[in-house]
């Protein structure tokens, strides 16, 4: 059975991850909102390499600095790196169980983290960073089987 291209979804999922980005919490939750865009991306990259790339996530980094009101480059440098790690395992992760995908899903967003706090870190007037900092690793990869199943009309896995 011939797969759905996906030309019509793929920017539709990314508005769909932007305004869930935007989408005001509670303040206790505020800290475990899950990133939506760069699971998104990862998706994508993964399930559509030719046509998401390492210029969709500097795009949307520099979407995400603008909405975020961070330093500008700090989020593009972030998802560039995902994608570009995210485009390096595509074979191997369709071979992954979904518990599996949601642990790389979880190191990504690590890394994607690590990336942004150093970068802040390194720029003068920095704010110290707190444990809280590192808790959308854990809400994104619990997340990452609702964006499995409601794209996977349009995944290669």
């Amino acid at each position: 059975m011939q797969r759905p291209e996906p030309l019509l979804m793929i920017p539709l999922s990314f508005l769909a991850g932007v305004l869930l980005t935007l989408m005001p919490l509670p303040e206790a939750l505020i800290w475990w909102r899950p990133e939506w865009l760069l699971m998104l991306l990862v998706f994508w990259v993964l399930n559509q390499p030719s046509i998401v790339g390492i210029w969709t996530a500097f795009i949307l980094g520099l979407m995400l600095d603008l909405m975020m009101n961070t330093r500008f480059g700090v989020y593009p440098v972030s998802m560039v790196t995902v994608a570009w790690l995210a485009r390096l395992a595509p074979r191997r992760m369709r071979n992954l169980s979904l518990l599996n995908t949601s642990g790389v899903v979880a190191v990504l967003t690590a890394l994607a983290l690590a990336v942004r706090a150093g970068l802040e870190l390194l720029l003068p007037g920095s704010r110290p960073l707190t444990a809280d900092f590192w808790l959308p690793v854990i809400s994104s990869a619990l997340c990452w089987p609702l964006v499995m199943a409601a794209l996977q009309r349009w995944g290669k896995y």
